[in-house]
């Protein structure tokens, strides 16, 4: 299944009746759920996010619609990485190491980050997570879990476009 992610810069580049038809009958639903979604996340969740995003640990507690343009697009842009890289079809069938792999360094960073590790079990090679006297082993597979569990129910269309900024544009 397609999945997007749309942002200002996406509906500049619209024609002006095209803008204006969305906005009138798809922007408040995409906006709804994007919202809905994201402020139904807990506070461990959204800080993973946030993380992701490169925002600070206060945006945790603000609501998307809450936002700024500049921070909700990061947030946006963040939640689909997020949710392309920990996508339930990508694990299937693959070793852990082999999933790790495909991981971007940043998205492997958030998911440590998300199972509370450190620095210095980031920097420790990825077959160790293999062995099962590895300590920071059982952490990573449920932070694993976790992440794909949080974005399965994501929404397909993921938007940072208040509603009424397809009229104003």
């Amino acid at each position: 299944m397609n999945r997007y992610a749309f942002t200002t810069s996406h509906i500049q580049t619209l024609p002006v009746n095209l803008r204006a038809l969305i906005g009138k009958f798809f922007a408040h639903s995409r906006w709804q759920e994007t919202c809905d979604f994201y402020n139904a996340l807990p506070e461990r969740y959204r800080a993973t996010v946030c993380f992701h995003a490169g925002l600070k640990k206060r945006h945790t507690v603000i609501f998307l619609h809450e936002m700024n343009d500049a921070d909700r697009e990061c947030l946006v842009n963040a939640m689909d990485e997020l949710r392309k890289a920990f996508a339930k079809y990508r694990k299937q069938e693959v070793c852990n190491v082999a999933y790790m792999q495909r991981l971007t360094i940043s998205e492997r960073k958030t998911l440590f980050m998300h199972a509370g590790l450190t620095v210095a079990e980031f920097s420790q090679p990825l077959w160790r997570i293999d062995d099962i006297e590895c300590g920071w082993r059982e952490p990573l597979l449920k932070a694993i879990r976790e992440m794909i569990a949080i974005f399965e129910d994501a929404p397909t269309i993921l938007t940072a476009i208040k509603p009424e900024a397809y009229i104003r544009n």
